[in-house]
Parts: C-alpha cells; structure tokens; sequence
C-alpha cells in the first residue's frame, strides 16, 4: 500500500511555476508574438519615459478621476473583473492538470490552445454568471488570506504541509461569502479604493503644499498597517493622531456613500434594462 506524500510549499510552488513556464515559453517562442512583445517594450519604455518628464500634478488629477470614476461607477467593472479571475482560474487548473495527467507533452499548439481555450472558456462563464463568479474572486481571495494567516500565525509552530489546509478553509470560507454578499463587497472595496486614490491625492495636491500644517497629513498617506503590529497595540498613538483619523473618517463616509450611490445606479440600469427587454 503506497503512502501519500504531501509536499512541502516550496515544492508546490515549484510544480505550478513549472506548469506555467511551459505555456510561457511555447507563446513566448513563437516567431510573430516576439516580434510584437518587443515592439510593444518599445513603445512601452518610450512612454515612461514620457510620463516621467511630465509634471507629478498631472498624475494626481488623473489619479482623482479615476478614483472618482470607481466611487461611482464601480459596479460596472463587475464584470470584467469576473471575467479576467475566471480565465486566471481556468488557465491555472487546465495547466496543472495538463502538467500532472501529460507531463512529458511537449506540443506547444497542444498547451496553449488548452490553456486559452480552458482560460477563456471560465472566463466568459464568470462574466456571464455574475454571482457565481464572486465564488470564484472569494477562493483566490481566500487562497491569499489562508496563506498570509499561516505564514503570521502558524509557520514555524506547525507541520508546512498544514498550510494546505489553511488556505483550504479559507478559500471555502471567503468563497461561500463571497458568493452571498459577493456583488455588494465588490462596490464598497470600489468605493473604498475610489475614495482613498481622491483623498490621498488631494492632501498631496492642496493641503500638504499649501495648508501651513499640511505636512503632518503625510502620517496619513505613509500609514501602512499590519497584522501583527495591530494585534500587539502598535498604532495605539497613530490613530489618535487627528492628521490621520481625520482623512481616515472621511475615507469611511466616501466608502458609505459611493456604495449607496453605486446601489441605486446599479437598480437604475437593471429597471432601465428590463423596459428596453419588453
């Protein structure tokens, strides 16, 4: 009776690199997508080269109407989203599948038209399926939780091979809540995010050049929490500090009202939808 060997995270990592190097190096060797990938560095570098002579204030007011756009219309990314987690889904299970049942498969036709098709294929499935898909944005979430949860509170104390349950429970865990509250998270991590780009960049546009204690604003917009030091009462004296929860509350009242709006706007277009449909 052969036993079952449980690798350790190094290993598996090993594995999945592996199985994408080789969908990688079939695309990447073929004659005409060289030929594009390097016109496109080209043009790629020329443009940061452009975008860095620019003026930095021309970045932040960019910066303000993407976020302003994402308070609002978030919910409309909805879809592309699901569609782009799908395909990352779909093309990532195809190839290790491919690697692990075909191994010695050296037919590079063969492994990118499984892999797109197979990416391409989910994908479509998630845009189309909108809740279903928040299912599937909750188990890539929740891989990348269960992996930080064992690395901050586990590594070292338990076995390596119990990180594969971990990240296990919660991808079932944020998938099962994604998927029943999946579309609302969606609008306010948009309204949040959205909110966050027009505050920053408004302290470093206005109130940080030209407000005489503009400068302290910078604790706000240089505040990056972690776990740990949270748990261990770190931020005790930072959160008090008015130049970091005065934009903090602000950020939450943008988050609040741009999921509100983002509600009504998304029911508007389903009422409108469904009159055009009759």
């Amino acid at each position: 009776m052969t036993s079952l060997t449980i690798p350790d995270a190094a290993t598996a990592n090993a594995f999945i690199s592996a199985s994408y190097g080789k969908y990688t190096s079939c695309i990447t060797g073929f004659g005409p997508v060289s030929i594009v990938a390097s016109q496109t560095a080209t043009t790629v570098d020329a443009a940061v080269a452009a975008a860095s002579s620019a003026p930095s204030q021309v970045f932040g007011v960019l910066q303000i109407l993407v976020g302003a756009a994402m308070l609002v219309y978030g919910y409309k990314l909805v879809r592309p989203i699901n569609f782009v987690a799908g395909a990352y889904l779909g093309a990532t299970l195809s190839l290790l599948l491919l690697n692990i049942f075909a191994p010695a498969l050296a037919n590079c036709p063969a492994i990118v038209a499984i892999g797109t098709l197979c990416g391409l294929g989910l994908g479509v499935l998630c845009a189309l399926k909108r809740e279903s898909a928040m299912l599937v944005l909750g188990l890539v979430s929740g891989e990348i939780v269960g992996d930080l949860f064992f690395k901050i509170f586990l590594a070292g104390v338990v076995p390596e091979y119990v990180a594969f349950g971990c990240i296990g429970f919660f991808a079932v865990l944020l998938g099962v809540l994604a998927g029943r509250v999946g579309d609302f998270a969606f609008k306010v991590a948009c309204s949040f995010f959205g909110g966050y780009l027009i505050i920053a960049n408004l302290l470093k546009l206005l109130f940080i050049p030209f407000v005489p204690t503009g400068a302290s604003f910078l604790a706000f917009l240089s505040f990056k929490p972690e776990l740990t030091a949270a748990l261990t009462g770190a931020y005790t004296t930072t959160l008090v500090n008015p130049y970091v929860y005065g934009p903090t509350i602000v950020l939450l009242a943008l988050t609040a009202t741009g999921s509100y709006v983002q509600v009504k706007l998304l029911r508007r277009d389903e009422q409108q939808s469904g009159l055009i449909m009759k």
